[in-house]
């Protein structure tokens, strides 16, 4: 059955913005992090490959009916949440500090949230196969790097935006600190979901999970500044 490549193309990229929204939201976050340019290209490349090559293992394990990546779910699940940990506690604890440029840390934390936003697209593939059905093979193929490509672009249109924005916002002790803040919350929110849906199976919405990051964040942020500042204030004394 020929496809048209205008139906080929939208359904494509209708996938691609699907798996790829949560690549948007991390790159956002992370955007102060990303200006190394080592930990950028691994973040852009890690996110296009593993959009491109998890959605076509998924649809080659329901293709061929085998159900392997439901029992690495909970493994998954706890690297990413514990890369992430690290990273955040790393991070949080120096937030009184002179900034500092962590390249382990960064590394950490980007391979965590390249797990974390990924696993996702692996469970696309089943759905791919039902999507397909009739299509050319080629064009079955081509279809996968399209949809990397989508998610590639949308990580790089993400990061030149948030750079542009935070332009205006870097000289602002508060304001720096809300902007942690939320960075650290949306990162914890990946970590969060990555165990409480992959390891732990609990049902949660994304608007809960999202708001035990931002609360936790908040706890934890608010616990590591009032300690300083009190070691502060015993040693001035």
């Amino acid at each position: 059955m020929d496809l048209p490549m205008f139906d080929f193309a939208l359904a494509s990229l209708l996938m691609g913005l699907g798996i790829g929204f949560d690549v948007a939201i991390a790159t956002v976050a992370r955007a102060k992090q990303l200006h190394n340019f080592r930990i950028a290209m691994l973040w852009i490349i890690g996110v296009s490959a593993t959009h491109t090559l998890f959605p076509m293992i998924g649809y080659l394990l329901a293709y061929f009916s085998v159900q392997l990546h439901p029992s690495l779910a909970p493994i998954i699940g706890i690297i990413a949440f514990t890369c992430i940990f690290l990273y955040l506690n790393a991070e949080i604890k120096q937030l009184s500090q002179a900034e500092q440029e962590s390249n382990q840390s960064q590394l950490l934390v980007t391979l965590g949230l390249i797990l974390a936003v990924s696993w996702d697209a692996l469970w696309s593939g089943p759905a791919k196969s039902a999507q397909v059905i009739g299509w050319p093979e080629l064009m079955v193929w081509g279809s996968f790097i399209l949809v990397g490509a989508m998610v590639s672009i949308l990580a790089i249109v993400s990061l030149k935006f948030s750079r542009f924005i935070s332009q205006y916002s870097e000289h602002n002790r508060y304001s720096s600190l809300l902007g942690y803040w939320v960075q650290y919350s949306v990162i914890g929110y990946f970590g969060l979901l990555a165990v409480l849906r992959y390891t732990l199976q609990a049902n949660f919405s994304w608007w809960q999970i999202l708001l035990m990051a931002f609360a936790g964040v908040a706890a934890w942020m608010s616990y590591q500044i009032a300690g300083k500042d009190q070691l502060a204030r015993s040693s001035a004394i």
